[in-house]
């Protein structure tokens, strides 16, 4: 297994365990992950920015030529994604810029995480976009749309 199946099937795994509800065991593999050499964390990040777009894809049926635009829904006043905290503006912005075709981009924006003063921001741009792949699998599943094949076993367990 190369480190981009191995950085799959832990953040897999860890998905399909918070979708049963068991956190400690999510906690055990997101460790795994964070302390395995090879792929950094911010690859996780763009590897579940990339199947939350393919899943945004399909549930809207747009075409990967398609621009793709979305709104964040929340629960405060009227805003932009300038109003948002840095990682959620991040997220957003990662996705954006994948959604429609600019990938150097979505590095930016990962590299502007990085720099930041918080020592947490990557994990929390992961936390961010883990919580849009677990919403975007719910309606994937809901709808009895495919997902991307790497995530499809988190479905199947659940």
């Amino acid at each position: 297994m190369n480190d981009r199946d191995y950085m799959r099937a832990a953040i897999a795994g860890a998905i399909g365990a918070l979708r049963k509800g068991d956190e400690q065991q999510a906690l055990v593999l997101f460790g795994r992950l964070a302390g395995a050499a090879g792929l950094p964390v911010r690859q996780g990040v763009l590897e579940l920015a990339d199947a939350n777009v393919t899943m945004l894809r399909t549930l809207t049926g747009h075409e990967p030529d398609d621009d793709l635009v979305f709104t964040v829904d929340s629960d405060a006043e009227d805003g932009t994604i300038d109003d948002t905290e840095p990682a959620q503006r991040a997220t957003a912005r990662i996705l954006l810029a994948l959604a429609n075709g600019y990938p150097e981009d979505a590095e930016i924006q990962l590299d502007i995480v990085a720099e930041a003063p918080n020592p947490n921001a990557t994990g929390q741009v992961f936390a961010y976009m883990m919580g849009w792949t677990l919403e975007l699998l719910d309606l994937c599943e809901s709808a009895d749309y495919p997902v991307p094949g790497w995530l499809r076993p988190v479905l199947a367990g659940h």
